[in-house]
């Protein structure tokens, strides 16, 4: 054989296996996204429930106003903190297009605002947009919330405190069709006191993708509270699938 014909035959070998690596290559590539999509993006996407993020407004509860001796300061709870850093990146992983900047204190919101998706988080004692929604969601709801007591089946629950700090606390998660606009969703994260609504934004991202879990729910669960204000899992005590709301 000669020079030319070795060449040619080795050319042939190594851009077969170029080739070949590259057909490989790209359908490793293929099965990590699709693995990916399914693993991590869909579950995410089941959590919500949010056609799209790109109207997402996240409202959290306006609990108290500072004045640092120049201006006046709105602030919020540690359970809402926490709950805002256990949900962003679900949010995040969910929705490419969602903006985790759009967020308010419940008392910066225009009426308009409302026409948005939204993430609510914290109660209706502090929290006047959830006030808003759980009135107007109170039909298809299986329990009502006053102050700090949260009533489901007659059964009142509120979270206990000694000598001022909290011992035991409740959450509730509530995943719907917004009251206002039936094309939109709500998802409401709340508690008690401040840390049930940490405790409810960990349950919900660790349960919301279940394929077991229905699209839109009502889960109330229960959590101690450590010295450190370490918040333990929670243990559901009610969960529920609310009924269609009537057009």
């Amino acid at each position: 054989m000669d020079t030319a014909s070795v060449l040619g035959t080795i050319t042939s070998s190594v851009s077969s296996d170029v080739l070949s690596a590259a057909i490989g290559a790209a359908c490793a590539a293929s099965v990590g996204v699709a693995r990916w999509f399914l693993v991590r993006r869909l579950p995410a996407r089941r959590t919500w429930r949010f056609e799209s993020a790109r109207d997402l407004l996240i409202v959290v509860s306006s609990s108290a106003v500072v004045h640092t001796g120049v201006y006046q300061r709105p602030v919020t709870g540690i359970g809402q903190v926490r709950a805002l850093a256990i949900l962003s990146p679900l949010l995040r992983r969910a929705y490419r297009d969602a903006d985790l900047q759009r967020v308010l204190l419940s008392d910066e919101v225009a009426s308009h605002e409302l026409d948005n998706n939204l993430l609510v988080i914290g109660g209706p004692k502090t929290n006047a947009v959830a006030k808003e929604l759980l009135d107007r969601l109170a039909p298809r709801l299986p329990f009502t919330v006053a102050g700090n007591v949260i009533t489901w089946d007659k059964t009142s629950y509120d979270g206990p405190a000694a000598d001022d700090v909290v011992l035991h606390d409740f959450g509730y998660v509530v995943r719907a069709a917004h009251p206002l606009h039936p094309d939109r969703r709500v998802v409401i994260v709340a508690g008690s006191h401040t840390f049930g609504t940490a405790a409810a934004a960990r349950w919900l991202a660790d349960n919301g993708g279940s394929f077991h879990l229905p699209a839109d729910v009502a889960v109330l669960l229960e959590a101690d509270v450590s010295m450190k204000q370490h918040i333990a899992t929670g243990t559901v005590l009610h969960q529920v699938a609310l009924k269609a709301a009537s057009r």
